[in-house]
């Protein structure tokens, strides 16, 4: 039997695998419950954690686990890669980067039992293939620990003497440790029973001595870690001797994997408890938007038919404990609603946002497979109002479209005036950026009618779990620059699988100056959206809480005045309007206006091609915000 035992000290992710087994460390002076095998129980020293770090678990593991026939040890973010890659990239740290802790991570790396069989097959230990510490600017490991931070060099040389005194034939090989410049680092391993015993008969008494000899009365928390630290030196001095003193002995070393997203996986609410048909409802916030989210809540609960369950699902991107209280007290409007969240604050990290945006905006792309139990869905931007039955939407024939979404106007308008994209993507006028950006190229149609406005969509999620598109549209997010991020990669990821809505389930105002810009038939089903709006989005410049240039934004404060936010958001509004402001500082004279040289400059810029644009955009970025 092969037991790995992944260490833990705090809540996070946990792999789901038939051999890694986790284990909570210094569990004995820890006020976390992470439900996982503990260290303080049996025969142990859970209460030398601060001291020994993850040496607490190894030695549990020693004590308690008398039945496995390899054991091994792994970090809740450092994996061996039991599938070697030559393409692999290795770091200057000697680590393979991976981005998050995902089930992917085990099929990728090998972590299964059938894989670490067969890579145990005939030796008698694995081990990392060793660091070279000059990588980081030192030339031997001695210098290595004395210039580390919170490292004391004369921790080192008592490591020296306990061991020429407890396990003399091993002095050598601690000697030819200090001089090398490898290490084997971060105590991984996986060891047979017989090398596993003699490790830690060897070792822990080693630790004992230390524990005892070294004063740490005036060492920091970090500093107070030696015998952790040095028990990862003295790893490398056990595997030297092991390979000098025994000929025979079998061994693999293997590359690290470092992941950089430990975070727990978020966790799909369970689906309620009810004998009325349940609509699911799912918005993304962070911590700066809960006022609106609670105003979309309140509007969805008060104007949804009573025939239908609100099953609302917050994608949370940090809200404080207060605000998801305060959200929850809004249940008290519908008898037959719940509201759940799902914790994202640690999703999409790798995905760069810009202007407005934020990372909340990219949440709903992992929505078919976080609701796996949920086959259809509605996701609300959460700057919206709900003034009329939204149940219709989740009734609705996708007649096999994966998704359901109304016009984009704007989008419409910014093509008719030949708007430019943001430079990033090399400022192209809005037909050929979706055109050329975004590869739509609809059949019998202009490029903004197949363009869809993302605020409300009805999510087959079924459909979108089989397709696999929201898998490619968070890989091309996270390579390429987009202007209207996550819509535009939904955009172009759906192509052909869009049933169009009509415009009054996303009402967007738009200012006269682009709406006279609209085709006499796009300016007709734009005004019919106004007669009798279903939802209402403040995008753009027409947000109620900022000025009152949107007319629909009667329909706002309605909603927020049931809200415990309305007296915040009133008084700041009225605050910003009725504020008394500096005149501006006149800018210099040399900025005044706009030199022949900008202007040429700019009229150069946008002659040039699009895909040579994207490669200048970093250069010429640099260059105006040094000439600003």
């Amino acid at each position: 039997m092969i037991s790995i035992y992944i260490n833990y000290f705090a809540k996070a992710g946990i792999l789901n695998s038939d051999v890694l087994k986790p284990i909570q460390v210094g569990a004995a002076l820890s006020d976390a419950k992470l439900g996982i095998q503990r260290d303080d129980e049996g025969d142990n020293i859970s209460d030398r954690n601060p001291a020994y770090c993850e040496m607490t678990g190894i030695y549990w593991a020693w004590k308690n686990d008398l039945e496995s026939d390899v054991l091994g040890f792994m970090h809740y973010r450092r994996y061996f890669d039991f599938l070697p890659n030559p393409s692999r990239e290795v770091d200057r740290h000697g680590l393979i980067q991976y981005p998050s802790l995902d089930a992917k991570l085990v099929n990728e790396f090998g972590l299964t039992h059938d894989v670490m069989e067969e890579a145990m097959d005939g030796v008698d230990m694995i081990i990392p293939v060793p660091f070279d510490v000059r990588q980081t600017g030192s030339k031997d490991i001695y210098s290595h620990y004395k210039n580390a931070p919170h490292h004391h060099i004369e921790d080192l040389e008592t490591a020296r003497r306990i061991v020429e005194d407890l396990s003399p034939s091993y002095t050598q090989h601690f000697d030819d440790l200090l001089k090398s410049p490898l290490l084997y680092p971060n105590n991984m391993f996986l060891f047979t029973r017989p090398v596993f015993e003699e490790y830690c008969e060897w070792l822990f008494p080693i630790l004992d001595r230390l524990h005892n000899e070294i004063d740490t009365t005036e060492y920091s928390w970090q500093e107070a870690r030696a015998v952790g630290y040095l028990a990862e030196r003295l790893f490398s001095v056990f595997i030297r001797g092991q390979i000098a003193q025994k000929p025979d002995l079998k061994f693999k070393q293997l590359e690290r994997v470092f992941v950089a997203n430990t975070a727990p996986a978020p966790v799909e609410p369970e689906l309620p408890q009810t004998d009325k048909k349940v609509l699911t409802v799912v918005a993304a916030c962070d911590a700066a938007y809960v006022p609106h989210l609670g105003t979309l809540i309140r509007s969805i609960f008060t104007t949804t038919s009573p025939d239908y369950f609100i099953d609302m699902i917050v994608l949370d991107g940090g809200l404080h404990p207060t605000q998801r209280r305060l959200l929850d007290g809004l249940r008290m409007d519908r008898a037959d609603s719940s509201i759940s969240f799902i914790n994202m604050e640690h999703q999409h990290l790798d995905l760069k946002t810009h202007s407005y945006f934020t990372k909340a905006t990219f949440f709903r792309l992992g929505l078919p497979d976080l609701l796996a139990q949920r086959d259809k869905i509605l996701f609300l931007d959460t700057d919206m109002v709900v003034v009329d039955d939204i149940s219709p939407l989740i009734e609705l024939d996708l007649d096999n479209a994966l998704i359901a979404a109304a016009p984009d106007f704007v989008m419409r308008a910014f093509v008719n005036m030949g708007v430019p994209s943001i430079a990033e993507t090399g400022s192209l006028k809005s037909a050929d950026y979706i055109t050329e950006h975004l590869e739509m190229k609809p059949d019998g149609k202009s490029p903004a009618d197949a363009y869809f406005q993302a605020g409300t969509i009805v999510m087959d999620l079924a459909g979108l779990r089989d397709a696999g598109v929201f898998d490619n549209a968070i890989k091309d997010l996270a390579s390429k620059t987009y202007w209207f991020l996550d819509q535009d990669v939904l955009n172009k990821h759906l192509q052909g699988k869009v049933k169009f809505l009509a415009g009054r389930w996303n009402v967007l105002w738009m200012d006269e100056h682009h709406a006279s810009s609209l085709s006499p038939k796009d300016r007709s089903a734009y005004n019919s959206t106004f007669e009798h709006p279903a939802i209402i989005h403040y995008a753009g410049i027409g947000k109620p809480w900022l000025n009152s240039f949107n007319p629909l934004s009667h329909y706002y404060w309605d909603a927020l005045r049931k809200t415990p936010w309305y007296e915040t958001i009133l008084f700041s509004f009225l605050d910003k309007r009725y504020a008394v402001h500096q005149a501006p500082v006149p800018p210099s004279f040399a900025r005044k206006a706009k030199t022949s040289a900008d202007k040429a400059g700019a009229k150069i810029w946008h002659a040039l091609p699009h895909a040579l644009k994207v490669k200048l955009w970093p250069i010429a970025n640099r260059v105006k915000k040094a000439l600003n």
